[in-house]
């Protein structure tokens, strides 16, 4: 089931109030708000803790929209971000562990809105009439655009300063389609997050069509490799990359007191 009505929490404020409120940082109103939610019941004869929906795991899940803006978000503080979720008796229900913490973060294709996705397993009670989000969302803002020139030898294992980071030329190989040429992928021991956008040009500074191959991430704790991927219309050994980035980060931090249910 999906709630459409949400009540907005406040952005650096100590007063929450309900129904449409909204908070300034710098001269631009903040909001949150609940976005989504379903709930899923368990099958008490899988073995394997499946649900009776074959459309959703059994557990509560909730997504946060938040819109910051004029604000480019370009993470979440995994470590800082400190939200639970309770019954209106107020037991907690305990978020379950995804892939990095207990969060997802989701940005739109113009990163001052997306949603931070999270779930239980836990069942809200029968009764249960409302769903209290509590904490601190904690976002990672860009400050300051600057835009470099970097040369990329097409080379498995070349090293290279790609804007801000240190990184390693990765896997070569072909591309999957017309226009493009060529695959290859870049990896860093830091996230390319702070990057904002990369256009790829010839030996002539004409533009060279490319296309995002997706981005991942292998290892634990703080020994972490990130990597991104691109495919180019071009079958050149090398190739020169306008790397625009932000050398500044900022934390915003998010106090949220939220309700959600049936009928709000």
């Amino acid at each position: 089931m999906k709630s459409n009505a949400w009540k907005t929490c406040l952005l650096f404020s100590t007063v929450y109030l309900a129904a449409a409120t909204a908070s300034t940082f710098g001269e631009e109103k903040v909001k949150l708000q609940i976005a989504g939610y379903s709930v899923g019941q368990k099958d008490p004869s899988s073995e394997f803790g499946q649900g009776l929906s074959m459309m959703r795991q059994p557990g509560l899940e909730v997504d946060l929209h938040f819109h910051a803006p004029k604000e480019t978000v370009l993470s979440l503080d995994a470590k800082q971000t400190a939200l639970v979720l309770k019954q209106d008796d107020g037991t907690e229900l305990p978020l379950e562990e995804m892939f990095d913490g207990n969060f997802r973060l989701s940005l739109n294709e113009k990163p001052e809105k997306g949603l931070v996705s999270m779930r239980t397993s836990e069942i809200p009670a029968k009764g249960t009439k409302q769903i209290q989000m509590e904490g601190d969302l904690v976002l990672v803002v860009g400050r300051d655009l600057k835009t470099v020139d970097v040369e990329i030898v097409l080379e498995e294992g070349k090293e290279l300063k790609f804007g801000p980071l240190d990184a390693t030329v990765g896997e070569i190989g072909d591309a999957f389609g017309e226009p493009f040429k060529k695959t290859f992928q870049m990896s860093s021991k830091k996230p390319f997050d702070s990057i904002a956008s990369i256009e790829f040009v010839d030996a002539k500074g004409k533009t060279v069509e490319s296309s995002s191959g997706g981005s991942g991430s292998f290892g634990f704790g703080d020994d972490v490799t990130y990597s991104r991927s691109w495919q180019i219309a071009s079958d050149a050994k090398s190739i020169k990359a306008k790397v625009s980035y932000y050398t500044k980060t900022e934390t915003m931090k998010v106090p949220c007191k939220l309700e959600f249910g049936l009928g709000l």
